[in-house]
């Protein structure tokens, strides 16, 4: 080995010199300090993994000689069952990244950073901050987010200040599957896939995703016999221990469900008794659903009719034991004009089916019912009069889009605009992971201060006025998480198991300092330990047992039986009367996507996007264990069909451009047949641009930098999947 001049020799020799040195010196030589190492005790601590994802897995963090030694799944935690997957055994490097911030920094006049005191930082922002909400008024202030537990804190702190805008990033990500689910079950279900015989995903991933308690029970189903339906334009990791892979034509899944209706329908294949007591408008259904029988869908999604009948035969003859995924992010989640229908159609065959509250079907999970700041004597602020900026949940704009999650890459639109003048991010990096980068920057340069609280420089970091460092999760303490929900509600939460590295605070010391200085602290006169123990006081445990445990039951278990839902009804509603008052369809219909690649241009492809094991968004790119695994396996590259790529004149691994109305980009490409024809696939994670990330910096291409900026009109999702670009050999 031979690495910037360093050899084993001269290495080893350097470490025999130090050796003697210390100990000539009085400290001790090498070899004691090698024998109190090992001898030195290992301490185990249960805390909660912030791996960038939403799972929030249970873990024990090992600490030896005041280091992480490794973590472990705790075996009691629902969402991942004792199970740490790569990029969570990864994320801890972060802990010892040299790309870390070590203190808080302020932007200077020629665009470098130079660090300042948390004192400084503190008083010039929210002297900043006053004026411009003297000057404009609170509304035009703004949190973006990737919310964990300590979210509430963050809605009290900008209603403290009269804000209603706090968001999340949810509209690149999950909104429209969950409003779908919200306007037709009053919830988003969860899928008891262990107990399933038949169970049908589309577009969804969770062997990629990663969901381990679902990879976990999807192998469990599979081998007492379940059957497993893969529907999806990629042979993804999932479908690779699938019984059957349907390469759908992208954008198309809500006809591959309205077909199915149509034969479960047609064939009164359905759970009459089910409908009649639990559902409201079957009725309007069946005069809707004639119009798309399987040899219509055929036609449109390019899976042959005869396929389309066995699977909805089969769905419907193993009902109520059998599902369709409630999905997450890619068929339905935000990436088609189509995508809030599609998510009301799979809730929809569900309900028809009559696998609700059932067991190898949906259900709803349980979450704990957490205490509350007013009950321990600590007020709440008012909630702000004023409506969001970005228009979620206002009828005549997005209706369906939530309160709590908003409209992310509304953003720089609405800074553009002058609406929004200041802001704060957290735990996200908009500017790598919405839509049209060079848009989004623009709009976030126009702001007069824009604060980002990260662990590293990302590129929306770079832009920032000023940034603050928070602490790495294994230096921190958070709030009771109530994540994992399931047949049995669980409570879990975030807790300190090393000192902190750097002169760096937890969000809530963040959000507490802020506070003063924008006269509202008294809204946070208490510390995160009174808070939480506040939380857990209606279920009677104490924090110092959660604090041991790391993860502890409540409440009673899941059994079958319809619960009623959280909608007007009370019921399932397949017709919805909200949404026909809004002026949107009320029942799912056929909607083509918004854009399709050009039949006459052999270059013209939907580029699609997806998940890898690996990697979570763009937040763990830099990290070298990781990156280094995404090199080994060659996984930095675009899918595209071996037949379409060969008349291209293309063979694998060649350097191609991909190019669309507003990016431009290089890669090596994958040729395979798995994958549908009039697609490319790109995976997320990658096309880090930062000059302050030097491991992830200029590797791969992002899919945002394709894709324009679009409003879903329903939820005002982002639409990210419709996009075509063109590819061509370099």
């Amino acid at each position: 080995m031979n690495h910037k001049g360093i050899t084993r020799r001269t290495f080893l020799k350097a470490a025999g010199g130090a050796a003697t040195a210390l100990s000539a010196s009085g400290v001790f030589g090498f070899e004691e300090w090698k024998k109190k190492s090992y001898a030195s005790a290992i301490e185990k601590i249960p805390t909660q993994c912030q791996g960038c994802c939403a799972n929030r897995c249970g873990i024990y963090a090992y600490v030896k000689n005041g280091r992480i030694w490794k973590i472990e799944g705790n075996p009691k935690a629902h969402n991942n069952v004792g199970s740490v997957c790569p990029r969570g055994h990864g994320y801890i490097h972060e802990l010892y990244d040299p790309d870390r911030i070590k203190q808080p920094l302020k932007r200077t006049e020629n665009g470098t950073f130079t660090p300042v005191s948390w004192e400084q930082a503190f008083r010039e922002i929210t002297m900043k901050l006053n004026l411009l909400i003297m000057d404009h008024g609170p509304q035009s202030l703004f949190w973006l987010q990737y919310p964990l537990a300590n979210a509430p804190l963050v809605f009290r702190f900008m209603h403290a200040l009269g804000s209603p805008n706090t968001i999340s990033h949810g509209t690149t990500c999950f909104v429209a599957r969950n409003g779908a689910f919200k306007m037709t079950s009053g919830g988003l279900p969860d899928n008891d896939l262990k107990n399933s015989k038949y169970i049908i995903i589309i577009g969804r991933n969770p062997c990629g995703g990663i969901k381990l308690y679902q990879m976990k029970d999807l192998v469990e189903a599979k081998e007492k016999g379940a059957k497993i339906v893969v529907v999806d334009p990629r042979h993804n990791e999932t479908a690779a221990i699938a019984d059957e892979w349907l390469s759908i034509k992208p954008g198309t899944d809500l006809a591959f469900l309205l077909s199915m209706l149509n034969v479960i329908i047609n064939e009164e294949l359905y759970d009459l008794e089910f409908i009649e007591n639990y559902t409201v408008g079957f009725d309007n259904l069946l005069d809707e659903i004639i119009m798309y029988p399987p040899e219509w869908a055929e036609k449109v999604c390019d899976i042959p009719k005869e396929k389309i009948y066995r699977i909805a035969r089969e769905l419907a003859s193993h009902a109520p034991t059998a599902l369709i995924h409630r999905g997450y992010h890619g068929a339905y989640g935000a990436g088609y004009i189509n995508s809030f229908q599609t998510a009301r159609a799979v809730a929809i065959v569900n309900a028809v089916i009559g696998n609700y509250e059932r067991s190898g079907g949906l259900f709803m999970p349980y979450k704990a019912k957490l205490g509350s700041l007013q009950e321990g004597g600590h007020p709440a602020p008012g909630i702000p009069t004023a409506p969001k900026a970005d228009g979620a949940g206002i009828p005549g704009r997005y209706p369906v889009a939530s309160y709590s999650n908003g409209i992310s890459h509304a953003v720089p639109e609405l800074a553009l605009a002058g609406e929004l003048k200041a802001g704060f991010i957290y735990h996200t990096n908009p500017v790598r992971t919405n839509p049209n980068p060079k848009r989004v920057i623009a709009g976030y340069k126009k702001l007069d201060l824009l604060v980002t609280i990260d662990c590293v420089i990302s590129e929306t970091a770079a832009l920032s006025d000023y940034i603050l460092p928070e602490s790495f999760y294994l230096e921190r303490d958070d709030s009771v998480d109530t994540v994992h929900g399931g047949k049995k509600a669980q409570i879990t939460l975030v807790q300190k198991v090393l000192d902190p590295m750097h002169d760096t605070k937890p969000l809530f010391e963040i959000i507490k300092g802020l506070s003063t200085g924008l006269g509202v602290s008294r809204f946070f006169n208490f510390t995160q330990d009174e808070y939480n123990q506040l939380k857990l006081n209606p279920l009677g445990i104490s924090l110092t047992d959660l604090k041991r445990e790391g993860v502890i039951e409540t409440g009673e278990e899941w059994k079958e039986g319809f619960k009623p839902c959280k909608t007007p009804s009370k019921k399932i509603e397949i017709f919805s009367d909200r949404l026909e008052a809004w002026g949107i369809a009320p029942l799912p219909r056929w909607r083509e996507p918004l854009v399709s690649p050009d039949p006459d241009d052999a270059t013209s492809f939907r580029l699609l996007h997806g998940k890898q094991s690996v990697h979570t968004n763009a937040m763990t790119a830099n990290i070298p264990i990781l990156m280094e695994m995404s090199r080994h396996y060659n996984m930095i590259r675009l899918w595209m069909n071996r037949e379409r790529g060969e008349r291209l004149d293309l063979k694998d691994g060649d350097l191609v451009i991909v190019e669309s109305d507003i990016g431009r980009g290089e890669i090596a490409v994958k040729l395979t047949e798995g994958l549908h024809p009039s697609a490319v696939w790109l995976p997320s994670g990658y096309g880090v641009f930062s000059k302050y990330l030097h491991t992830a910096k200029n590797i791969g291409l992002s899919y945002n930098d394709f894709v324009p900026t679009y409003f879903d009109p329903i939820v005002g999702h982002a639409m990210t999947s419709e996009v075509i670009v063109r590819v061509k050999k370099v």
